[in-house]
């Protein structure tokens, strides 16, 4: 019998829960996607994966170094390598955004892949955060997005996987890294946290404010695979001003991988 899917004022709430079965299949088992490089992982029984958006990953030397391209994750008009680190873990570059990301996570998972921690920068929204210091996991996003709704029941927040954050606050523990945990605010408009809009997410809780979290945990729920996130702040943004944080963006971006690295491979 075929559901009847309770039409709504908002398209994005029109909850439906079938199985994207016959796209999947095109894309993946049909063979439109080669994933013939992903054969060595399977055989190394590699299941995890860093999603890394920052740029000039190149010159984070200490860790490209030991890595080897093995895949290319093609996006419209961009082209995302991903890489095999120390042959244990993937580390993917990603473009900027929900969907995106949210694609690049459907095929890693389809070779495979079933823990992954994402990890890059994001904009702080409140006063008393050292934004020079202090990294930032997130425990929860708010859905101020709209590819979650495609995954996930509709509802204000989605929660991390409490095991990769346990990981990776160990991890930060043990690179003596200062660090904050609580609410980010994932959105899709870069040019619209209004402030009205922002008053009210750190009213909900929220410190940091990006375009990816709440997407990835909502693919990770419905997928039933491991998702957490480690994030450092690049700008503090205020009702009426604007303070970018100055920093060695390579040192910086190395020291998040190293992280990253320690505390996926624990889990």
């Amino acid at each position: 019998m075929k559901k009847t899917i309770k039409l709504s004022d908002a398209p994005i709430l029109e909850w439906d829960d079938d199985h994207a079965t016959q796209s999947k299949n095109y894309f993946f088992a049909q063979g439109k996607k080669n994933f013939d490089a992903f054969k060595e992982c399977q055989q190394l029984g590699v299941d995890k994966c860093i999603i890394f958006y920052p740029r000039a990953f190149d010159q984070c030397k200490e860790i490209f170094d030991k890595c080897e391209k093995i895949y290319e994750f093609k996006s419209a008009s961009t082209v995302s390598p991903v890489y095999l680190y120390d042959k244990k873990l993937l580390i993917a570059l990603c473009p900027l955004g929900g969907p995106a990301s949210a694609n690049l996570l459907e095929e890693l998972h389809f070779v495979g892949i079933s823990k992954f921690i994402a990890c890059g920068s994001c904009g702080c929204i409140v006063n008393d955060v050292d934004i020079d210091d202090l990294f930032f996991v997130p425990t929860s996003a708010i859905r101020d997005e709209g590819l979650s709704y495609h995954y996930v029941p509709a509802a204000r927040m989605i929660e991390t996987n409490v095991f990769v954050n346990m990981a990776i606050e160990k991890a930060l523990q043990k690179h003596n890294q200062p660090y904050i945990t609580g609410t980010t605010w994932t959105i899709d408009a870069l040019y619209r946290e209004t402030p009205n809009r922002t008053k009210r997410r750190i009213q909900e809780g929220a410190i940091g404010v990006e375009m990816e979290c709440a997407s990835l945990a909502s693919v990770a729920e419905y997928n039933d695979f491991y998702f957490g996130e480690l994030l450092y702040f690049t700008d503090k943004v205020g009702d009426t001003s604007w303070q970018w944080r100055r920093y060695d963006k390579i040192q910086l971006r190395t020291k998040l991988l190293k992280i990253c690295i320690d505390a996926i491979m624990s889990i």
